[in-house]
């Protein structure tokens, strides 16, 4: 289980983002890198939102858990970012190396380009 600080959903994007800092899954993923717009997808990953917590599975042992209502989420905003994420089908996943990463303005351009690791994720049950 991580800390809700490692963790910031990112809604209205063109798909819901789960944004990652210093989870134990960051070097189990993949470098993430946009090609032509398109977002790789996760072989094996899979994404379970919901109101009181969210799963991120991967192939093995490799996953993660952490609450959702309890940290700076506020519940309208995760259940909107719940509800993106089932109308999407899935949520891109963005893992950097470090929580502290986290804070302050994201330069997603250099993150979608090997700034990061992640890909798209497909929506569990």
């Amino acid at each position: 289980m991580i800390s809700p600080e490692q963790v910031r959903l990112v809604s209205g994007a063109s798909a819901p983002i789960l944004l990652l800092g210093g989870a134990p899954v960051h070097d189990a993923l993949p470098v993430l890198r946009v090609v032509d717009g398109a977002v790789p997808g996760l072989d094996g990953w899979s994404v379970f939102a919901r109101l009181t917590m969210c799963v991120l599975d991967g192939p093995g042992d490799a996953g993660c858990l952490f609450p959702t209502l309890g940290g700076s989420f506020g519940t309208d905003g995760v259940a909107r970012w719940c509800d993106e994420v089932e109308r999407a089908g899935g949520a891109l996943v963005v893992s950097l190396a470090d929580a502290a990463e986290l804070t302050g303005p994201v330069d997603w351009p250099a993150l979608l380009d090997g700034g990061s690791r992640g890909g798209f994720a497909a929506a569990a049950g």
